[in-house]
């Protein structure tokens, strides 16, 4: 490497760090599916996520009754009723509608590759069903991309607290010792990597609409919170950072309020942007279900009594630092965080412990299937900017090369632990301590 390419890439390893996780993550999907690893693309609950678009735009029915049909006769590729029935969409009661239970802020997303998918298979004359080969590989990349574009925003973020280096080794330690490289990939049309997209730009834009005052930025914050939402619903706590970015105090406070009372047009704007688009939801329910507001998610509960907080951070089924214990960071970055990223200080203090109650008061605390516990990832924005601080805050070079080392090594163990649940030897859920153990250094 040249004395000029390395300076460049010390300077700007934003392009050097894209490429190279669209390398490995198209590698990725190219194992994935060819091997099959995994198959179809558009399974699971990802099919829930994703049904809405072959519904408006090939079979122009979204009661579902024509794609059941094909169903029922098996005329869609690698698609059996089961996989239906897990998907989520039923019959509503008294009606012949099918009624999908996941909102539809994924398929909003995956829309511009669904229509060059349709374009795809018009010029090379596949069958346009929304479920052939074609569908289902830009189905997967688009999460990839996804994935990709949120890692980009989210450097512009870091770039106004931290150095280059210190967001290079944050973004290799979160990337890859976490599981958003497996959802950008292995289970990639589920909705975790577009809310991570999400939650990025949300963060891109507050800073731009706080410093600037454009229309515009009022207007695209409003899109993306309505976007959010209608993605995964209770991901609308992560709009506390729009509410409270850069509030500190009583003063900062009542600096906010005169903010918004100076851009009332705009917040009125952004505000009328984003009940539009969470109106989407609303409509599709009553055309459904004849009722605008509907609990989708029929005999799923929470138990806001009884939260299983330590299993969902530390537990062997599913526990979040034991899957991903890079992220224990988050707990000393909160420290240096008032120091070197103020403005997050307060929202991300709220956040936090709100959204781990959440979460750990779904019946299903674990989250059925998954590598680790996939409810965290939309997070990893904030687990960054911890990182960050942490790197930056701590004081001795020897202290920040351990933390290097550290990283490195998650790093490390997180691929392992990857590739033996895409191999199969990890299982979808229930993994004991003893079975842990007992095949840690299985591979196949």
């Amino acid at each position: 490497m040249s004395s000029t390419m390395k300076q460049t890439l010390k300077q700007h390893p934003l392009p050097f760090f894209l490429v190279t996780v669209a390398i490995l993550g198209i590698c990725g999907l190219i194992a994935v599916y060819s091997l099959r690893l995994n198959f179809p693309p558009i399974r699971s609950d990802g099919l829930g996520y994703y049904i809405y678009l072959p519904a408006v735009f090939i079979y122009h029915d979204i009661s579902l009754q024509s794609i059941a049909e094909v169903f029922n006769l098996g005329q869609i590729p690698d698609v059996t009723p089961s996989l239906w029935k897990y998907s989520g969409p039923a019959l509503w009661e008294n009606t012949t509608n099918y009624l999908i239970k996941y909102p539809m802020g994924t398929a909003l997303l995956m829309m511009p590759f669904f229509f060059i998918a349709c374009l795809a298979a018009f010029l090379t004359n596949s069958p346009i069903d929304g479920f052939s080969p074609l569908f289902q590989y830009f189905a997967a990349l688009a999460s990839l991309v996804y994935a990709l574009a949120g890692i980009a925003i989210l450097w512009k973020v870091l770039e106004k607290h931290f150095k280059q280096n210190t967001i290079l080794i944050s973004m290799l330690g979160l990337v890859f010792g976490t599981n958003l490289f497996h959802y950008a990939t292995y289970d990639s049309v589920f909705s975790h990597v577009y809310s991570f997209f999400l939650f990025s730009a949300f963060l891109y834009i507050v800073q731009r609409m706080y410093s600037e005052g454009s229309l515009r930025f009022f207007l695209i914050g409003g899109a993306l919170a309505g976007l959010i939402i209608i993605t995964r619903p209770t991901n609308g706590l992560w709009l506390l950072f729009g509410l409270l970015y850069c509030v500190d105090s009583l003063h900062s406070l009542s600096d906010r309020l005169s903010f918004w009372k100076s851009h009332a047009v705009k917040l009125a704007s952004g505000t009328v942007l984003c009940a539009s688009i969470i109106s989407l939801q609303l409509i599709y329910w009553k055309i459904i279900t004849g009722q605008f507001i509907v609990f989708s998610y029929r005999g799923e509960i929470f138990y806001f009594t009884s939260p299983e907080i330590f299993n969902v951070l530390f537990s062997v089924r599913k526990g979040l630092f034991f899957w991903s214990p890079v992220l224990l960071t988050i707990v000393p970055g909160l420290f240096y965080l008032r120091i070197k990223a103020p403005e997050y200080f307060i929202p991300a203090l709220i956040f936090l412990p709100l959204n781990v109650y959440v979460i750990s008061s779904w019946h299903s605390w674990f989250y059925g299937g998954s590598f680790g516990h996939r409810a965290f990832i939309e997070s990893i924005p904030l687990f960054a900017i911890c990182y960050c601080a942490l790197y930056e805050g701590l004081a001795s070079s020897s202290g920040k090369r351990v933390l290097t080392c550290l990283t490195f090594c998650c790093v490390v163990l997180e691929t392992w632990l990857m590739l033996k649940y895409w191999t199969g030897v990890l299982p979808f859920d229930g993994t004991t301590w003893d079975y842990f153990v007992r095949t840690f250094f299985v591979l196949s």
